[in-house]
């Protein structure tokens, strides 16, 4: 497949086939479907817009760039074993591959400056990574700058930044994570955090404009929960 997509001479079609190729391998089901072969592609990806970045007139740069922190964020998105109805099978080496290419996006974004809630996207990657490798006060850290960038965006766009069933989804989940990362970290804030993210979320269940979020934001932080049982 990166042979394929490489032997490509426009650089724009390039990033769409790659881009492209995630939905085929993390959406579709085939043959020997697996991580290894994602994060194979992956790879290749970032290698080559890394390379380009590096040598195309500076201001091309940030195009390229700007692809690789989505893809590098995607990845690690996709590699998390957070996801309702998403069984597929984890192992250490897929949490450190995650970790290392989310703190990549997380760079990629702060250099290019993007809004709050993309930085938040980033950050949570990050700690979602470093939670499942173990490593709670750094997931803790990431959780707490994945939170404060979901506030500055909710204040930005005129929404509610309070953990209460009136705030965004981003706020509520962030500080569902934090608050599991705390409860990992032995942090007495923990419990409490997690539990006002969720009676939040409960509380929105009555609102059709909000039903399906809040629930998948209950489904996904029950069951990291459960991961830490």
């Amino acid at each position: 497949m990166v042979a394929a997509i490489l032997e490509h001479e426009s650089d724009a079609e390039r990033s769409a086939l790659f881009r492209f190729a995630r939905q085929g391998l993390v959406f579709e089901e085939w043959e020997g479907k697996s991580l290894d072969a994602y994060l194979e592609v992956v790879d290749a990806a970032r290698a080559w817009l890394g390379e380009r970045a590096g040598t195309v007139p500076a201001e091309e740069r940030n195009d390229y760039l700007g692809v690789l922190a989505e893809l590098t964020f995607n990845f690690a998105a996709d590699i998390a074993d957070c996801w309702p109805g998403d069984d597929a099978p984890r192992e250490r080496k897929h949490f450190k591959r995650g970790a290392e290419v989310a703190e990549q996006s997380v760079g990629l974004r702060a250099e290019l400056d993007k809004p709050d809630s993309s930085q938040h996207l980033g950050w949570w990657a990050f700690g979602y990574h470093q939670l499942r490798l173990g490593n709670t006060a750094a997931a803790a850290d990431c959780m707490e700058r994945s939170l404060e960038h979901a506030r500055k965006a909710a204040r930005e766009a005129g929404d509610h930044d309070e953990i209460t069933s009136q705030a965004p989804f981003p706020v509520l989940i962030g500080a569902g994570y934090l608050g599991l990362a705390r409860i990992a970290d032995g942090e007495p804030s923990g419990p409490d955090l997690y539990g006002e993210a969720l009676a939040a979320f409960r509380a929105q269940l009555t609102d059709p404009d909000r039903t399906e979020d809040a629930r998948f934001g209950i489904d996904q932080l029950e069951r990291v929960h459960g991961f830490l049982s």
